[in-house]
C-alpha cells in the first residue's frame, strides 16, 4: 500500500487483515459502512473483499459529490 493517502483505494482487504488482525479489519470495514450509510443488511451477503471495494466506491463518489458543492 502506498503512503499517499488518496490512493487509499488500492487497499486490499487482506492488506488490513495483515496489518490489524482478522477481527479488527472487520470492525474497520463496518466503520467505513456506517459512516457512508451502508445497511449491513444490504451487503452481508458480499465476500469482505468485495464489501470493501463497494465502501471505496462510494466513499470516492460521495467525495467527488461534496467537492462540486
Amino acid at each position: 500500500m502506498k503512503n499517499n493517502a488518496v490512493s487509499f483505494g488500492d487497499l486490499e482487504f487482506c492488506e488490513l487483515e495483515d496489518r490489524f488482525g482478522s477481527d479488527n479489519a472487520r470492525v474497520i470495514l463496518r466503520t467505513l459502512e456506517q459512516f457512508e450509510g451502508i445497511t449491513e443488511r444490504h451487503v452481508a451477503k458480499l465476500s469482505f473483499e468485495d464489501r470493501l471495494n463497494n465502501v471505496m466506491s462510494v466513499m470516492k463518489d460521495n467525495i467527488r459529490y461534496q467537492t462540486r458543492h
